[in-house]
C-alpha cells in the first residue's frame, strides 16, 4: 500500500459492534459494547435508496451487528455507518486519484465556515470559505444551497482523520481555455439536483411548523429547507416568543432547539406538551448535550416528544415529517377524493381548456360541451373548443348570434333547460339548427379579462336533470376555463412585449455598429474617387490593385451592414413556418449580440455540426429563444464577471429518441454564477429572475415559444460559480 494510506488494521479498528436501542425519525439510535451511544442516519444504512426503504423492519430494536465509526468533531454526535462497514470507497478512490482532476460534486450541507461537497458516493470534502474568490460579497450560506452542484478539486487529504479539503476548480481566464467539466458531468433534463430534488418528489403532507432556534444561520437554513419541502414555517429565537406565538396560533409541529437562552428548550417542550398536547414537539440538540441531559430527554420522549440530533440536514427533516406521517397513518387522498376540476396542464392553456371540457362531459354525463366566443366588433360566434362528437350543422354557426349563446356570452345570463319544450323552441331555434339533436342544455358565461366574450354550453340529445350541484360545477368549470383563456392571452402579450423589448435592446447595438461602418465607407468612397481621378491621368497596375482592394474592403463593410440589418429584420418579422438552416439561425443570433458581447467582454463561440441541419419550423421563434437564453447569459456574466473573462459557447447536435425520431439539440453553456439546483424549473416561471434588475419574462417566453413549436427547454446542468448549460430541443421535420 502506498505511503500515507491508512493501514488495513486502521480500518479494522474503526469497525465496532453496535446494538439498536431506538428508532429515531432520522435513523437508528445505537449503543456500543462499552456503553457509548451514537446514531446511524438513514443515508448511512445502505448504498442504494431502495435498499434502505424498510430500514425500521430490517433493523428492529435489539438488532446487533458491525458498523463503521465515522470521524466527527469533538462535541458532535457520535455517528456510525452500515454501508461503510460493507464497502469503504476510500479503499479504491485514492488508488486512482489524480490531483489535477476536477470533480462534479453535490452540496450536502452548508455552514458559516464552508460547504460540504460529496464528490463520490461516500466521499465528502469541505470547501472552506477561505477557498472562495475574495471578490464574492455573498455569505456562503446564500452562495451554496443543499443539492447544488459544484466543480471542485482536492486540495489536501488527511487519511488518518478521513478528511478532505476542497477548493473550487479553476474558472479559466483566457478565451482559449475550455470550460471546466467534472468527472460525472451529464445532460440531465428535468432534474433539480440529486439531493433536494429527490426530497421534493416525496409525498410529504403540508404542515404548519414553528422553528424555535436562537442561532440565526441554523434557523435560516432549517426554515429554508422546510419551505422548499412545501411546509408553512414560522420562526422565533427564544422560548418566551414561542409561548406568545402559541397563545395566538397553534402549529402542527414545534421544532425546538434544546440550548435556548433564558428559558431552556426542554422547559419549553414540557410546557407545550402539557398545555398544547395537539402540537407535536421535536427537540434538536447535539450529541454532547444530549448525553448531559439524557434523563430529561427520555422523560420528554415518554411524554410524546421526539428527538433529532444535530447537525440537521434536509433528509433528517424529511425523515422526521415522513415518520410522523407513517405513525399517524396520514395517507394521500384516493382518486375519488381529489377535486373534480382537473389541474391545468402546465404551460399549455390550449390543452388545459380541452381537458376541462372533457372532464365536464364525463362528470355531467352529457353528449357534447362547447366553448363559444363572441367577437363584439363583428358580432360573430365562433367555436373555440369542443368535447364530444355529436352531429353539428356548421352552416348554422353564423345564426348563433341570435341564440341563447349570445345571451350567456354577452348578457352574462345562465341558461338551464332540462328539456326544450314547444314554448322554448322559438328562442332556441338557431341553436337547434346548429345542434339538431339537442333536447337539453346548460350554458354559463365564462369570466375573462378579454374584450372577447365567452360562454360554456353543455348539450345532450336526452332530457337531463341539471341539479343545483351540476350548475355550480358548471360555473366553477367556467372560472377555470376563463383562467386558462387569460393565461393564453397573457402568454401572447408577454411574447409580443418581450420581443419588443428584445428588439429595443438590440437596436442600440445595431445602430452603433452601422454608425461605425458608415464613417469608413464615407472615407473610403472619397479616397476611391481621388484614386480613380489619378488613374484617368496615370494608369499603372499598382494603382489598379490599390483601387481593387479599396473596393473589396467597402464591399465587405456593406455586406456586414446588410447582414446586421437582415438579422435584425428577421427577429422583427411575423413568425411563419419555413424550412431553415439551424446553424444560420444561431449565426444570426451571434451577429445581433456581437456589439453587446463586446461591451460586456463576453466571448461568443459556436461549434456548428459537420452536417447541415434543416428543419421546417418558425425560424423567428427559434431565433427569439436562442437570443433570450444567450442575452440572459450575457447579462448574468456582466454582473458576475464585471472585469471580463466571460464566455458563452453554443453547441449543436442531432439526437435520436427511442422511437427513432430525430431531434435537434442546442446547448448554450456559460461560465456565469450558476443556478441553485432547486431553481432549475423556477427560472422559467413568469416574473421570476435571479438578477437584481431582471424582468422574469425572457425565459418564461422562451419556454412558451418552445412548447408552441413542439420542443422543450430546460436547465441541463449548472454549477455554482462555474456556469450553466441550457438545452433547447425541437423535432426535425421537413
Amino acid at each position: 500500500m502506498s505511503p500515507g494510506y491508512p493501514a488495513a488494521d486502521t480500518r479494522k479498528n474503526r469497525l465496532v459492534r453496535v446494538r439498536v436501542t431506538k428508532h429515531l425519525p432520522q435513523g437508528l439510535s445505537v449503543v456500543l459494547d462499552d456503553g457509548q451511544r451514537g446514531i446511524i442516519r438513514t443515508r448511512e444504512i445502505a448504498w442504494k435508496d431502495e435498499d434502505a426503504v424498510n430500514w425500521r423492519t430490517d433493523f428492529p430494536v435489539g438488532w446487533e451487528g458491525f458498523a463503521f465509526s465515522i470521524p466527527t468533531k469533538k462535541g458532535e454526535t457520535r455517528e456510525f455507518s452500515l454501508r461503510l462497514a460493507e464497502n469503504d470507497p476510500w479503499d479504491d478512490f485514492f488508488e486512482e486519484w489524480d490531483k489535477s482532476e476536477i470533480f462534479e460534486g453535490m452540496v450536502t450541507s452548508v455552514y458559516e465556515y464552508g460547504a460540504f461537497v460529496e464528490i463520490e458516493p461516500g466521499i465528502t470534502g469541505l470547501l472552506h470559505k477561505s477557498q472562495l474568490p475574495p471578490k464574492l460579497q455573498s455569505s456562503i450560506l446564500d452562495l451554496f444551497w443543499y443539492g447544488d452542484r459544484a466543480l471542485v478539486v482536492i486540495r489536501e487529504v488527511d487519511h488518518e482523520l478521513r478528511q478532505i479539503g476542497l477548493s473550487l476548480a479553476p474558472a479559466g481566464k483566457t478565451s482559449g481555455e475550455e470550460m471546466p467539466t467534472g468527472r460525472s458531468q451529464l445532460i440531465v433534463p428535468d432534474e433539480a439536483g440529486r439531493g433536494m430534488g429527490q426530497i421534493l418528489k416525496m409525498k410529504i403532507p403540508r404542515r404548519h411548523i414553528l422553528v424555535v432556534e436562537d442561532e440565526a444561520s441554523q434557523s435560516k437554513a432549517v426554515c429554508g429547507w422546510l419551505r422548499e419541502m412545501g411546509q408553512s414555517v414560522d420562526a422565533v429565537d427564544n422560548a418566551e416568543d414561542a409561548i406568545d406565538f402559541l397563545a395566538r396560533t397553534l402549529p402542527d409541529i414545534a421544532l425546538v432547539d434544546v440550548g435556548l437562552p433564558t428559558m431552556s428548550g426542554t422547559d419549553l417542550t414540557r410546557f407545550i406538551l402539557q398545555n398544547h398536547p395537539q402540537v407535536q414537539v421535536v427537540n434538536a440538540t447535539d450529541w454532547a448535550r444530549a448525553n448531559d441531559i439524557s434523563d430529561t430527554l427520555d422523560e420528554l420522549q415518554a411524554m410524546g416528544g421526539k428527538l433529532l440530533y444535530k447537525p440537521l440536514l434536509p433528509e433528517d427533516l424529511a425523515a422526521c415529517l415522513l415518520y410522523e406521517q407513517d405513525k399517524r397513518g396520514i395517507q394521500p387522498r384516493r382518486n375519488e377524493d381529489k377535486p373534480f376540476i382537473p389541474k391545468n396542464p402546465a404551460h399549455d392553456p390550449g390543452k388545459a381548456i380541452h381537458a376541462l371540457l372533457a372532464a365536464c362531459k364525463k362528470r355531467l354525463g352529457i353528449e357534447q360541451v362547447f366553448l363559444f366566443s363572441l367577437d363584439p366588433s363583428y358580432r360573430r360566434i365562433h367555436i373555440v373548443e369542443r368535447a364530444g362528437d355529436g352531429m353539428v350543422n356548421k352552416n348554422a354557426i353564423a345564426q348563433l348570434i341570435y341564440s341563447p349563446v349570445r345571451d350567456a356570452a354577452e348578457d352574462r345570463e345562465a341558461i338551464v333547460l332540462n328539456e326544450i319544450g314547444e314554448k322554448e323552441r322559438k328562442r332556441f331555434q338557431y341553436l337547434l339548427e346548429f345542434l339538431p339533436s339537442t333536447v337539453s342544455c346548460m350554458g354559463v358565461p365564462v369570466p375573462t379579462q378579454s374584450a372577447v366574450k365567452y360562454a360554456l354550453f353543455a348539450t345532450d340529445r336526452r332530457p337531463k336533470q341539471f341539479s343545483e350541484e351540476r350548475q355550480l360545477y358548471m360555473e366553477g368549470l367556467a372560472l377555470a376555463v376563463g383562467a386558462a383563456l387569460d393565461q393564453s392571452t397573457l402568454r401572447e402579450r408577454s411574447t409580443l412585449m418581450q420581443r419588443s423589448a428584445l428588439i429595443g435592446n438590440l437596436a442600440s447595438g445595431m445602430i452603433h455598429e452601422i454608425n461605425n461602418l458608415i464613417a469608413p465607407l464615407q472615407i473610403g468612397s472619397d479616397t476611391l474617387r481621388r484614386n480613380l481621378e489619378r488613374l484617368e491621368k496615370h494608369a499603372d497596375e499598382a494603382a489598379y490593385a490599390k483601387v481593387r482592394n479599396e473596393i473589396a474592403g467597402m464591399e465587405q463593410d456593406i455586406r456586414q451592414m446588410a447582414g446586421t440589418v437582415n438579422a435584425f429584420g428577421n427577429i422583427a418579422k411575423n413568425p411563419q413556418v419555413e424550412v431553415v438552416r439551424v446553424d444560420e439561425i444561431i449565426n444570426n443570433t451571434l451577429l445581433l449580440l456581437r456589439e453587446m458581447s463586446k461591451r460586456t467582454r463576453v466571448i461568443l463561440t459556436f461549434n456548428p455540426p459537420e452536417n447541415l441541419v434543416l428543419v421546417r419550423n418558425r425560424a423567428v421563434f427559434l431565433e427569439q429563444i436562442v437570443l433570450n437564453v444567450a442575452l440572459n447569459a450575457i447579462q448574468q456574466i456582466g454582473e458576475h464577471r464585471p472585469e471580463g473573462g466571460g464566455r458563452i459557447r453554443i453547441d449543436m447536435e442531432v439526437v435520436r429518441d427511442a422511437q427513432g425520431n430525430d431531434t435537434c439539440r442546442i446547448l448554450i453553456s456559460d461560465n456565469g454564477p450558476g443556478i441553485h439546483a432547486t431553481l432549475w424549473e423556477k427560472v422559467f416561471e413568469m416574473g421570476f429572475s435571479t438578477r437584481r434588475d431582471g424582468s422574469g419574462i425572457g425565459l418564461f417566453v422562451s419556454r412558451s415559444l418552445m412548447e408552441e413549436i413542439g420542443g422543450r427547454i430546460y436547465v441541463a446542468n449548472s454549477h455554482i460559480l462555474h456556469g450553466t448549460v441550457f438545452a433547447l430541443e425541437f423535432p426535425i421535420q421537413i
